[in-house]
């Protein structure tokens, strides 16, 4: 019972360091738009977002013979890519705008910002997440890597932990979903035996 007590308050606390992340990545992201303003910075973006416009056109100049049906592949990945968003191609033209260009490098910097500071508190909390997920499916674990080194579990638990409170619920519910799993195999196993 003490086990499980202690693995309820790491993942609570775990949990709580993603929240918190998350939450000032999101001052961050206040103070970004702010300076973003202040400095005019739209100009900037403007010309990258122009750029990598005139990549795109080069690229796509060499899919001018495929045809409509297979182009509208090519622009539906484009569409998923950039706006993180599927929809069929029906006939728009996509452009590139320095407000997409500017959120793509946001998202980008934010999730590297993210997962740096959740490596450090979690080598100042000595977290170790993937223990904890090993221990839980114990025997009956599908890891086909059992990575031995700690340091290499707590940056990896770090980078989860700063990926944000969405994938780290995730991965609780999974641990979750594996001890029970252990728990009933070894419940059968004993009326087996």
């Amino acid at each position: 019972m003490e086990v499980l007590l202690e693995v309820t308050v790491l993942f609570s606390l775990m949990l709580t360091i993603a929240f918190l992340i998350e939450r000032f990545i999101e001052v961050v992201k206040s103070a970004f738009d702010l300076l973003d303003s202040r400095l005019d910075w739209c100009n900037y973006w403007t010309a990258r977002a122009q750029t990598i416009a005139r990549n795109l056109e080069k690229r796509l100049k060499h899919y001018k013979f495929l045809g409509p049906k297979n182009m509208a592949s090519v622009i539906n990945r484009f569409h998923e890519m950039l706006l993180n968003d599927k929809a069929e191609y029906n006939g728009k033209v996509p452009v590139v705008a320095g407000d997409l260009v500017r959120k793509v490098y946001f998202n980008i910097f934010s999730k590297v910002l993210g997962m740096i500071i959740g490596v450090g508190l979690a080598f100042w909390l000595n977290l170790d997440l993937l223990t904890i997920w090993h221990n839980a499916a114990g025997q009956y674990s599908q890891w086909v890597i059992q990575i031995a080194s700690p340091t290499m579990r707590v940056i990896l638990s770090g980078m989860l932990i700063g990926l944000g409170a969405s994938p780290m619920h995730k991965v609780i519910r999974t641990i979750e979903r594996q001890r029970k799993k252990r728990d009933s195999k070894e419940a059968a196993n004993a009326t087996a035996s």
